[in-house]
């Protein structure tokens, strides 16, 4: 996701924390917000990131910044897809012309 957003790919040694991450996520969603908005859209619906969750972080109450609150969203997301990638490995098929 980091290279479709435009964000830099991470540097070899120690990571970096997971607020760090959505910091730097939270940079481009505010470019994105502020320059291809409707692609980040976009994104959001083709990532499946839930659209009431999305207007809560758009919400002038909310308790966050809306790039943050989003790329908090868009973090979480993915997180729960690796989960069930973990979980639901596909069998290899052994004819590949099987599909």
């Amino acid at each position: 996701m980091s290279a479709s957003l435009g964000l830099p790919e991470p540097a070899e040694g120690p990571g970096i924390t997971e607020e760090q991450f959505i910091q730097q996520l939270a940079d481009a969603v505010d470019y994105w917000m502020q320059h291809r908005m409707e692609q980040l859209m976009s994104l959001c619906y083709t990532l499946d990131v839930s659209e009431a969750a999305v207007a809560e972080a758009f919400h002038p109450s909310a308790p966050e910044a809306a790039n943050i609150g989003l790329a908090r969203l868009l973090y979480q997301r993915q997180c729960r897809r690796l989960e069930t990638k973990q979980q639901f490995k596909p069998e290899t098929l052994d004819d590949e012309d099987a599909w």
